[in-house]
């Protein structure tokens, strides 16, 4: 009988005292706000904050991260870079403590860029130097000839961020103690292979490998046990359509957890937004908070267990804020014609759209009516251009938690150009966020998106960092969908118009609509 050891870790508290030292050290000893969260200490010192949790800690200069200067920084190159993060990470013992069993080591150096296009050119500029580090489990026998396993969920990765002149720009830092072990039963792969057959039937796999890792979820969550999970990566196709799919995690022991379930919504009824969600709201709500959002999803329909939920957590979210709900449309509901010829009644009806399901450079996947996917090329050329899409009536912000749409030459080769994708799609929209490479399914990304909103953190600042703290560096893809994970945001600016700092409507500024752009400016950091 083949096993694989479980890990008991310990969850500590959000621990004040270590939040406190950390900050003194990094900040020096100037004038905190120290706010005590559930989940989290957080401590202030002007632009600078430094969060710990029972599992890590994150920290950052606010004001320097993130930032598209008027003349590019002066980097180190990846060899200083790796020095520098060393010395960090010795100096404020970052490092996490590991036991017999696990490696720590460099995993990659990446970086943050941004391009900017303006009259037709194109500016690209690097930002910073990330130096990423990674936890291995070492198996004592070989799993279908793997000793060393990655660690994937958030829970086993530090970055430290070095930017012009070599200043520490920001740190993550997440691990959870090692408390006790056992061995587990393995799950056959046979028996996993035809449960993800069963997961993906409604589409045709073109393409598969599959894979052995350990899930650690992200630094904010809880976690009792570190397990081993199946990684399911693979292609996708739908009628004459093909995509890479989110990575599907299946449980490679007989511990670990079963995916989450969710009920499968009621069909949709034939008509209008009257039919599905009443009539607008009157005068008075809307008086008391006139904010909107939905969100539309692909879940069990393509075998992403984690979407309802992600899904899920971005609308409580943001109801606990004072938000009306439109919408919150799962697979055989999310419709294409929400999007595009009836966004009117949805999609741009709504100040805010969280879409998670499955996506290529080209767009993401949706439901008939229509043709079941939403494309590019279905957006328009350029803004105004067939126009009355995104942002003619409310719409501010897209996420796509995805594997996409932000692909571009400058991460992968064969990514294109996102500018000659999606420039078509601002037609008064703020933002466009999402990925440049494959990602996990995740339960995660739409709640702590909007928290960290709440908090008062920028839109993009807040997707930037969501998507760092929940995906891995790397996702065993070649160009244009990896290796290296990339979360990014689009967005365009004119005159008096500049969405770069949005905040979420009620915890800051927001840009006006930027009508008829003039310049266009892409974003991406590492995971």
């Amino acid at each position: 009988m083949a096993t694989l050891p479980i890990y008991r870790v310990r969850n500590a508290e959000a621990g004040f005292g270590r939040a406190v030292d950390l900050a003194t050290g990094l900040h020096g000893q100037g004038n905190f706000t120290i706010r005590k969260f559930t989940d989290r200490t957080v401590v202030r010192s002007g632009d600078r904050v430094l969060e710990a949790a029972g599992s890590g800690s994150w920290a950052a200069d606010t004001s320097r991260l993130w930032r598209l200067g008027a003349t590019p920084p002066q980097l180190p190159d990846p060899v200083e870079a790796g020095k520098t993060a060393d010395e960090y990470l010795l100096k404020y013992g970052l490092a996490p403590r590991l036991g017999d069993g696990f490696g720590f080591g460099r995993s990659g150096t990446g970086g943050s860029f941004a391009s900017v296009r303006t009259d037709g050119k194109r500016d690209d500029q690097q930002l910073d130097v990330k130096v990423n580090y990674a936890v291995t489990v070492r198996l004592d026998e070989p799993f279908e000839g793997a000793r060393e396993v990655p660690i994937i969920g958030g829970g086993g990765k530090t970055i430290v961020t070095v930017g012009d002149k070599g200043d520490v720009l920001s740190h993550l830092a997440a691990w959870r103690e090692i408390e006790s072990s056992f061995a587990a039963e393995v799950v056959p792969r046979e028996k996993a292979d035809a449960q993800f057959k069963a997961m993906t039937r409604a589409f045709k796999v073109l393409d598969l490998e599959v894979g052995l890792a350990y899930f650690s979820a992200p630094v904010f969550a809880g976690q009792e046990f570190l397990y081993p999970v199946y990684t399911y990566r693979a292609t996708l196709g739908r009628g004459e359509r093909s995509f890479p799919a989110r990575v599907i995690m299946l449980p490679a022991t007989t511990f670990g957890p079963e995916p989450p379930k969710a009920e499968p919504q009621p069909p949709r009824k034939r008509g209008g937004p009257a039919f599905e969600r009443g009539e607008r709201r009157g005068y008075a709500s809307a008086v008391a908070n006139p904010f909107e959002a939905g969100t539309s999803w692909i879940g069990p329909l393509g075998g992403l267990n984690g979407s309802p939920a992600n899904a899920q957590g971005f609308v409580d979210e943001l109801a606990a804020d004072g938000w009306l709900i439109n919408f919150n449309w799962g697979d055989q509901n999310a419709w294409e014609s929400d999007w595009r010829r009836n966004d009117d009644d949805w999609v741009d009806a709504a100040d805010f759209v969280f879409y998670t399901g499955h996506a290529d450079g080209n767009g993401w996947v949706l439901s008939s009516p229509d043709d079941g996917s939403l494309d590019f090329t279905e957006v328009g050329t350029s803004p105004g251009n067939p126009g009355d899409l995104w942002g003619q009536n409310d719409l501010e912000w897209v996420v796509v938690a995805a594997c996409g749409p932000l692909e571009d030459e400058i991460l992968a080769k064969g990514g294109g150009d996102v500018f000659d994708r999606w420039d078509g799609a601002f037609d008064g929209l703020h933002s466009l966020m999402g990925y440049g490479a494959v990602t996990f399914d995740t339960t995660d990304e739409g709640g702590r998106l909007v928290r960290y909103a709440k908090d008062g953190m920028p839109l993009i600042d807040a997707w930037l960092r969501t998507g760092q703290e929940i995906q891995p560096s790397t996702n065993g893809w070649g160009a244009p969908f990896g290796p290296t994970v990339w979360v990014g945001a689009m967005y365009v600016a004119t005159a008096g118009a500049d969405p770069r700092f949005d905040h979420l409507w009620g915890h800051g500024s927001v840009s006006a609509d930027p009508r008829n752009p003039t310049s266009y400016v892409a974003m991406w950091t590492t995971c």
